[in-house]
């Protein structure tokens, strides 16, 4: 089992902090240790009062920690004054563990969380002995002295903060504005971009949880490069189930990939028990020339590895349906960027079928009180996506995802009808009235 020792604050609303990190490290399937740098009063609204302990409690706390259970990396989070960070960087050095620094500064509502001479402690004490350090923009600011306006002014931050000491340098993007949320990762052997779609929201807690996913990644044996990858896989699904607990930010969900990998055989299952209903009910004569399909995806998706659909899809046999392969996640990507395309408008809509498109067929769906939205593939864009661009056109056109979108076709385009909704029972509810 990885053993990591966290070296940070008590956030007492339970979003950041050693909370945040014991939870990180957890989900891993890691041990987390605990070296307590201070107690705060704060919420997802604001922090009230900060208790730091004296910097002898905490190297105790390390101490003790290592006679008995030696750490296989350690990380970094709120050490609040250089004191602490000079009382604490013989006892890392000698560790020669992983070590990870999250050069905290300010809490995500905003408030100082460093006292004056922190920063400079950070860059003579800890950054020579990290194997990675990983600051937002405001923290880079402060500690590079510069400000970051684009991408060059980003990357001469990077590589400056990498000349202080660090092994490597993930900036994080969080902060930095545009529809990808890019984190960069510097290294004397160059430069690597993690990028994930931006999302709406700010989170308490985030970057805590993601220099944890990094500590608990480098003691389970992956390098700074495989480190930094999979935490940024976690740290999108952590912020895209943030958890409403307060009035304030939303609070990070350190566990959201391990509850989302948990759900993978509910998810093959609801498939497979649909597509059973499919082969037994469904008429052929609803069976596309291409092929029909039905994908369901796990929340916030990353990929089509996250879509449960057919291999091969369901075709006509004779004057019945079957499977032309197996029920498994990664089956389908023709109708999984229908899903894809409508999670982007309604993560709800996580679901979708196709089926023939005939005009009593499309009427037959709208007499039973369903809502219908179209597109037009004369219009569609060259080197476009007709699955992907047709279904935010037709989300745009109805001002919601609708239960059905359909397109009469193009040169060398099929006609298609696209049932969409939340689960495959909801979708199968909604064609019903074509069933047997």
């Amino acid at each position: 089992m990885a053993i990591v020792l966290t070296i940070a604050g008590s956030d007492s609303v339970g979003g950041a902090g050693v909370e945040a990190d014991l939870k990180a490290i957890a989900s891993m399937g890691g041990h987390g240790e605990v070296a307590l740098t201070a107690v705060t009063a704060q919420n997802t609204s604001r922090v009230l009062d900060i208790f730091p302990l004296p910097p002898e409690q905490v190297v105790a706390q390390i101490e003790a920690v290592v006679q008995d259970a030696r750490p296989n990396a350690v990380k970094t989070g709120m050490l609040h004054s250089a004191r602490t960070v000079r009382a604490i960087s013989p006892l890392l050095s000698d560790l020669k563990a992983p070590l990870v620094i999250d050069p905290v500064l300010f809490a995500g509502v905003g408030t100082a969380l460093h006292k004056e001479g922190l920063t400079a402690a950070f860059i003579d004490e800890l950054f020579p002995l990290a194997t990675v350090i990983t600051p937002n923009k405001e923290e880079a600011e402060t500690l590079s002295g510069m400000r970051i306006t684009d991408e060059n002014s980003r990357d001469i931050v990077g590589r400056k903060l990498l000349d202080m000491g660090p092994k490597a340098v993930l900036l994080k993007g969080g902060h930095l504005g545009g529809d990808m949320s890019i984190d960069t990762l510097y290294t004397k052997k160059g430069t690597l971009e993690l990028a994930s779609p931006r999302l709406d929201r700010k989170v308490h807690g985030a970057g805590c949880t993601l220099s944890s996913f990094i500590a608990c990644g480098l003691a389970q044996g992956l390098d700074v490069r495989e480190a930094a990858k999979g935490a940024k896989r976690r740290i999108f699904d952590s912020i895209a189930m943030s958890l409403p607990i307060g009035g304030g930010l939303e609070c990070i969900n350190p566990m959201a990939t391990l509850y989302k990998e948990s759900m993978r055989s509910a998810v093959l299952e609801s498939v497979r028990s649909a597509v059973a209903t499919i082969e037994e009910h469904m008429p052929p004569m609803y069976v596309p020339e291409v092929g029909m399909n039905l994908a369901y995806a796990l929340p916030f998706p990353q990929g089509y590895n996250e879509l449960c659909g057919v291999e091969g899809r369901l075709v006509r046999t004779g004057d019945r349906i079957g499977r032309a392969g197996e029920v498994r996640f990664g089956g389908s990507r023709h109708i999984a960027r229908v899903v894809m395309a409508a999670m982007s408008a309604d993560p709800a809509s996580r679901c979708a079928m196709n089926v023939r498109f005939r005009e009593e067929t499309v009427e037959m769906l709208r007499n039973s009180g369903l809502s219908i939205g179209s597109f037009d593939r004369n219009n569609e864009p060259e080197m476009a996506s007709s699955m992907e661009w047709g279904t935010t056109e037709a989300i745009k056109g109805s001002g919601h995802v609708p239960d059905v979108i359909f397109d009469r076709g193009g040169v060398g385009k099929e006609p298609m009808i696209r049932v969409l909704g939340r689960d495959p029972e909801q979708v199968l509810s909604k064609i019903k009235v074509l069933m047997k």
